[in-house]
């Protein structure tokens, strides 16, 4: 059987004739070749968890890497999501008028670490300083309100003099003009210095009423 299968094959082979063929590149591996394993990020491998020759499944850490610069760039932003929150908290009492801060959940969480209870202190040692210095502000706008008042208070009684002091006047230089028409103002030796003298008294009185008004309107400014 074996020597007629090949004689028939071997007559075969030889009969038979091939009009074409296609010829196309191509390349033959097994399936042990090595095989590449990338990444998508890159990094420092910090741990190789197969050696040649073993056998992994899907899910099989093969490598882990190096996470000291990830470790660090998280750090960075956990210390800086940190301060905000805090400063969230300082700026959210202020705007209240509270006397205290009432910080997030997240940093009453954190507040035994040592980074975070700082954070924490220094934001409320900021919130005190500043609360401290609007109290003291408001304190002297007050004084200063209160200062403003007895000044006004001083200027109302000062017009109010000014006022009856001008009706004073004019009640003596009503007077002066009387006794002026009946000619019994300052009877002296000689009538030239009469007239004189009252000429300036009554001149005296009517610049009086003049000046206080000016007094009065300043005051009232």
């Amino acid at each position: 059987m074996v020597a007629l299968l090949a004689g028939g094959g071997g007559g075969l082979t030889a009969t038979t004739e091939l009009s074409g063929a296609v010829i196309a590149p191509g390349v033959m591996v097994v399936d042990t070749n090595v095989k590449k394993v990338q990444h998508p990020t890159g990094g420092v491998v910090g741990e190789l968890r197969v050696r040649d020759g073993d056998q992994v499944k899907a899910g099989d850490v093969v490598v882990r890497l190096d996470e000291t610069v990830t470790q660090a760039n998280l750090a960075i932003v956990v210390n800086g999501l940190t301060e905000l929150w805090a400063r969230q908290g300082r700026l959210e009492a202020e705007r209240d008028g509270a006397k205290t801060i009432t910080f997030l959940p997240e940093l009453i969480a954190r507040k035994a670490d040592r980074e975070v209870a700082r954070v924490m202190a220094g934001e409320q040692a900021l919130f005190d300083t500043r609360r401290r210095a609007r109290e003291g502000q408001k304190a002297q706008l007050k004084e200063r309100i209160g200062q403003l008042k007895e000044q006004i208070n001083g200027l109302d009684d000062q017009i109010r003099a000014k006022k009856r002091e001008i009706e004073l006047i004019h009640q003596e230089l009503e007077g002066v003009r009387d006794l002026w028409r009946k000619n019994l103002v300052q009877i002296q030796a000689s009538r030239a210095s009469w007239i004189s003298a009252t000429l300036q008294r009554v001149t005296a009185l009517e610049r009086d009423p003049a000046r206080l008004e000016g007094e009065r309107g300043m005051g009232a400014f």
